[in-house]
């Protein structure tokens, strides 16, 4: 009998300990036209396109896109709030406090601030970066 409360406490404590490490972050796959574009991000160069850049999903980030005959791109990072996955994980919480509709709307609302918190419940927009680079002086 103890078997069956154990391994649901301890699949639990392993995702709340999982839940808790670091700052979520998302990668952003950048790509230019022509190749070979700097890629900066937050104002570090990161990398040469066709590359992708991790960045936490707590805040708004900007990509600079840089190369030698091209005039540089700047396209701004924004975080979206989703808060499907909160609002799953509270019910879910929930349900496993006694189902009671009282306790999975107070579990629902705690999972949505500490995922608001924590930037888990952020996506961040563009998830792909596409970028055409314009040569410096054309007239477009």
């Amino acid at each position: 009998m103890t078997r069956h409360i154990l391994l649901p406490a301890t699949l639990i404590a392993c995702s709340l300990i999982l839940a808790s490490c670091g700052v979520p972050k998302q990668k952003i796959p950048v790509s230019t036209n022509p190749i070979g574009a700097t890629i900066y991000a937050d104002g570090k160069q990161t990398c040469t396109s066709p590359c992708s850049v991790s960045f936490d999903k707590k805040r708004d980030h900007l990509i600079t896109v840089v190369k030698d005959g091209y005039e540089q791109k700047e396209i701004i990072i924004t975080r979206q709030f989703m808060p499907d996955e909160a609002i799953r994980d509270g019910a879910i919480s929930g349900i496993f406090r006694g189902g009671d509709p009282k306790e999975m709307a107070k579990e629902i609302a705690r999972e949505m601030d500490e995922q608001d918190r924590s930037g888990e419940a952020y996506e961040l927009i563009p998830a792909i970066v596409t970028v055409t680079l314009t040569p410096t002086g054309s007239t477009n």
